[in-house]
């Protein structure tokens, strides 16, 4: 960092603290949160009066700082403050309202902002709408609540109540709706109302330990929930442990689901279209552009694999995804709960099923597209030769192309889970996983602010500063 007189002038400045022999550094303050614009009346004299105190207290610290170059640059960097300060001024009301349930957006978008600010009230008044007229009499709410499109048998037309099959249809995306609007109101429920009561119980410390337990702890709870659902009603199915099946009776006995696979294809396509609302709503990771290539290619293949009725090899995909993700949310919890030993025993379990679900069982998947389906699938049987059947080499192409992009984007996490196993190994350093934590390490954590200040008080922490061994603060330039 240059010395002051060597800078350039109308630079704003911040005043940073230090410790000595220490490299980690935090705001002390931001002169343009402490200055008020002189031309603006007062709502009330204790107003004014903090308004002068804060005035005075910034003009004391620029007495003991060395002079600039000319006294025209105080004047501009009065000019930069207050403008900084009164553009801030308008975002105090959103920012003590997103500060109050510890959000750090990913947005500016003021229609998201407002949906996160809302999103608990507005999905438990759409529910409350759904489920009060079901109970008055009417009949409409039954197309989302309940599972629509039920298959008759091909003898009399009678489903057997102890083997209901269901098909696909129009009335799903109600389904899908309704469960994206409960997922969002128990997900707002589970970060805002319940998780911090119990992140306060077992001793978390920190706004951010507890944001980052919170959204870990929701993860982990819907995660072995629906995979312990699903992975029941894969060892029920034909195509437990076989991939062969995942293509014999192609389409007939395909098209014809159990209640078990519907319910779990269903929900797993109203969370991950939930997570492209969520992902925006949350703290912005290092890993944002992948991970919203993640979601966007997930839901073009759920749904992709629904409609082409190839579910059973999404189910049997879906499960292999999603094990793996139980023990990294174990290994953060832990982390964020302050545990040592924990966190690096998960983690080691994590990187193993990565290896072995995300890597081998999924291309050995992906090869038997080719391998086993040509081979099973008759000709007769293919697109357009038969009625409901959609394979088909351009078919299959496209989804053989969503799974490469997906393996794209697993391999480069995959690196950056090398790089943590090497610093563990090598320098002995904590198993932190670096795919989606925060880009601001050096958030304070007691901080509990809104996107704007928190964007601000980035920037002027990754500033360089320069140490002084006989003072307890240094200038960051901006």
């Amino acid at each position: 960092m240059p010395p002051l007189e060597k800078r350039q002038p109308n630079s704003p400045l911040a005043v940073v603290e230090h410790s000595h022999g220490s490299s980690h550094h935090h705001i002390v303050s931001d002169p343009a949160s402490e200055i008020a614009d002189p031309l603006e009346p007062c709502a009330s004299a204790k107003t004014a009066k903090a308004a002068r105190s804060a005035t005075h207290r910034l003009r004391s610290r620029r007495r003991a700082l060395p002079s600039a170059e000319g006294a025209g640059d105080g004047e501009a960097l009065d000019s930069r403050l207050r403008s900084r300060s009164n553009s801030s001024s308008s975002t105090d009301k959103k920012s003590k309202r997103a500060s109050k349930k510890n959000i750090i957006f990913n947005t500016r978008n003021p229609v998201i902002i407002w949906l996160a600010n809302n999103e608990l009230h507005l999905s438990l008044a759409l529910l409350a709408v759904v489920h009060g007229c079901y109970w008055a009499g009417y009949q409409w709410p039954l197309l989302w609540i309940q599972m629509q499109h039920k298959a008759p048998t091909a003898d009399n037309g009678v489903t057997d109540s102890h083997d209901v099959r269901y098909v696909r249809g129009i009335h799903d995306i109600k389904f899908i709706a309704y469960w994206i609007v409960q997922i969002i109101a128990m997900r707002s429920l589970c970060l805002h109302h319940i998780m911090p009561v119990v992140a306060r119980i077992i001793s978390v410390k920190g706004a951010r330990e507890t944001r980052r337990f919170s959204e870990m702890a929701w993860t982990l709870l819907y995660i072995t929930t629906t995979w312990t659902i699903g992975f029941r009603v894969w060892q029920s199915s034909p195509y437990y442990m076989n991939t062969a099946s995942f293509y014999a009776n192609y389409p007939d006995d395909h098209m014809r689901m159990p209640y078990g696979l519907k319910w779990y294809y269903l929900v797993q396509a109203a969370f991950w279209l939930s997570n492209m609302y969520t992902i925006h709503v949350e703290e912005r990771r290092k890993d944002h552009f992948e991970m919203m290539t993640h979601h966007a290619v997930t839901i073009a293949l759920v749904l992709s694999s629904y409609h082409f009725h190839f579910t059973r090899f999404g189910h049997a995909f879906m499960l292999v995804m999603d094990f793996p993700d139980i023990f990294l949310t174990c290994a953060k919890m832990f982390r964020y709960i302050g545990s040592e030993i924990m966190p690096n025993i998960f983690f080691a379990i994590f990187t193993v099923s990565w290896i072995a679900t995300k890597h081998y069982l999924c291309l050995k998947m992906m090869i038997s597209i080719w391998t086993q389906g040509p081979t099973l699938v008759p000709h007769e049987k293919r697109f357009p030769h038969y009625p409901n059947s959609y394979a088909s080499y351009p078919i299959a192409s496209v989804l053989w192309a969503f799974l490469f992009v997906l393996q794209l984007v697993l391999i480069y996490w995959f690196v950056l889970i090398l790089k943590v196993i090497q610093r563990v190994l090598i320098k002995g350093e904590e198993a932190n996983d670096n795919r989606s934590d925060n880009e601001d390490e050096g958030e304070s954590e007691d901080s509990s602010v809104s996107p704007d200040m928190a964007s601000d008080e980035k920037t002027f922490a990754s500033a360089p500063s320069i140490s002084n061994k006989s003072s307890s603060s240094t200038l960051a330039s901006q």
